[in-house]
């Protein structure tokens, strides 16, 4: 069992229970854009990575988690780490006040490099429903059958025999070149290497690969290597950051970095939501 102020999190053979809610907001958690391999399942959701899958969700008290790997996704959630004392030291921020509040709920997911790079080239200049799907696809042409019946994601070896037009049949439009080359290009020794990198070294290596822009790496690096000090821009935020000074991304990514320091992408995860889900709506 764990625990923290606001969070009481206990293991089982059949997954988890976690108890108190105010910073584990299942819904908001999957929806803002991190992972893309969920769909809805009666009154949760069934969520994969890599390898592992489990069924998550909201109870009246907190929320559950089935599983048979409970440690896998113990990690996943990031359930070791107190969001409550996060959501604190942001929301001194009187610019992060309301969209804190919003999003207080959301954890950052720790997932893995590989898939999170092939899934992240596949977004470039896409929606979210579509991103989805082309990950769906690939991963029922390429990775291993389940348990359960799903799909593991594909490593890196089973990509290897995919062709371009393989990956064009999977509609992944002008992407397919750019998945064929990261097959080749992401290999054990590139991610050990990028693990090890301080961030703004890892950006640098990330961008050599083909398909990844400064906006993809900063995903790649919050959401699969943990880089909290990394504010992926995209067009919500540059809506919601830019300004006649702030008027690319790269002096939005590099103000706001420098003003949220390692609790940057928490920040950028709490607007993101807020532009999508609370100002949209209000307009």
């Amino acid at each position: 069992m764990w625990y923290n102020p606001f969070m009481i999190v206990t293991k089982d053979e059949n997954g988890i229970s976690v108890v108190g809610r105010e910073f584990f907001d299942v819904a908001d958690t999957l929806g803002c854009g991190q992972t893309f391999r969920f769909r809805s399942d009666g009154d949760g959701y069934v969520v994969r990575t890599a390898d592992a899958a489990c069924r998550v969700r909201q109870t009246a008290d907190g929320a559950r988690i089935d599983t048979d790997d409970p440690d896998r996704f113990y990690r996943y959630f990031a359930l070791d780490e107190d969001y409550g004392e996060y959501y604190g030291r942001l929301r001194a921020f009187p610019e992060l006040e309301k969209a804190s509040e919003a999003g207080k709920g959301i954890r950052l997911l720790r997932q893995d490099p590989f898939e999170m790079i092939i899934s992240f080239i596949i977004s470039a200049n896409n929606n979210i429903p579509r991103i989805k799907g082309i990950v769906e696809r690939l991963c029922e042409r390429a990775g291993r059958r389940t348990a359960d019946g799903g799909y593991a994601f594909p490593t890196r070896e089973e990509l290897l025999p995919l062709s371009v037009t393989d990956y064009s049949a999977l509609g992944a439009g002008y992407r397919d070149s750019y998945l064929y080359e990261a097959a080749r290009t992401v290999t054990d020794g590139f991610l050990s290497e990028l693990a090890a990198l301080p961030t703004a070294e890892a950006r640098k290596k990330l961008l050599t690969v083909k398909g990844v822009g400064p906006k993809v790496a900063d995903c790649i690096l919050l959401f699969g290597l943990g880089r909290g000090d990394c504010f992926p821009v995209d067009t919500w935020m540059k809506q919601a950051l830019g300004t006649q000074e702030l008027d690319t991304p790269a002096k939005i990514c590099a103000h706001f970095t420098a003003r949220y320091g390692t609790l940057s992408g928490l920040a950028q995860q709490y607007i993101f939501h807020y532009a999508r889900n609370v100002e949209a709506h209000t307009r």
